[in-house]
C-alpha cells in the first residue's frame, strides 16, 4: 500500500482496513436482505426488478461468506513481492469463492486471461437461451495467476496473493494458548 497519496488525507493501513471491513459488512448484509426478501421471492424477481429469482448464496452459508471475505481482503490488501510490487490474486481465490457460493460455471471469471478483458473475443460454442456465451467481462481481481510450488519441497512459492498452504490453522494453534493466557491475565487484573 502506498504510504502517501493525494486523494485522502487520512490514507493509512488502518483507515483502509476499516473501510474494507465496513464495505464488506454492508455488501453481505444487503445480499442477505435481498436473499430473504419474501416479496421478491413471491414475485420471482431480483433486486433490479428483473424476472429471475435471487439465488441465496450468503444466507445460511458461512463458507460463501468466508470465501467472499478472503477474496475481498486479498483483493484490497494484496501480497507484495520482494521489490514491494503487488502480486496478482491466485486463481484459487476466485475458484474458492465461486465454488463456496455455488455460482454456475457460466458465471465464473477465473479463467484464462486471454479471454477475460481481451482485445478480441474467443470463438464461442456455448449456447444459453439461443445466444452464444462469451467470457470477456471484466472481473475484479482479474487476471488471476496459478499457484506454484517449489519442486523440491512442494511448499508454495510467493507468485500470487495469498500463496499460502495451511497457514491459518497452524498459526491459530500456535497463537491460541498465548492469546488465551493474555486474555486470562487481563480478566484476572480487572476483577
Amino acid at each position: 500500500m502506498a504510504l502517501t497519496q493525494s486523494l485522502w488525507y487520512n490514507h493509512s493501513g488502518l483507515s483502509k482496513d476499516r473501510f474494507v471491513e465496513q464495505l464488506f459488512t454492508k455488501l453481505v448484509t444487503q445480499r442477505k436482505i435481498y436473499e430473504t426478501n419474501t416479496t421478491m421471492a413471491d414475485d420471482d424477481t431480483d433486486e433490479w426488478g428483473g424476472s429471475r429469482a435471487i439465488t441465496p448464496r450468503f444466507t445460511d452459508n458461512s463458507d460463501c461468506e468466508n470465501a467472499f471475505r478472503n477474496y475481498f481482503c486479498w483483493l484490497n490488501f494484496p501480497r507484495c513481492d520482494t521489490e514491494g510490487r503487488s502480486l496478482l490474486l491466485c486463481r484459487s481465490v476466485c475458484e474458492n469463492f465461486m465454488t463456496a457460493c455455488q455460482y454456475s460455471s457460466d458465471l465464473w471469471r477465473c479463467g484464462d486471461p486471454k479471454y477475460v478483458n481481451a482485445r478480441s473475443a474467443e470463438i464461442s460454442t456455448t449456447w444459453v437461451d439461443q445466444k452464444l456465451v462469451y467470457y470477456r467481462a471484466p472481473y475484479p481481481g482479474s487476471p488471476f495467476k496459478d499457484n506454484a510450488a517449489d519442486p523440491d519441497t512442494d511448499k508454495p512459492l510467493v507468485v500470487c496473493t495469498p500463496s499460502l498452504e495451511n497457514i491459518a490453522q497452524s498459526s491459530f494453534v500456535r497463537i491460541s494458548p498465548v492469546v488465551l493466557a493474555i486474555f486470562a491475565v487481563v480478566l484476572w487484573s480487572i476483577s
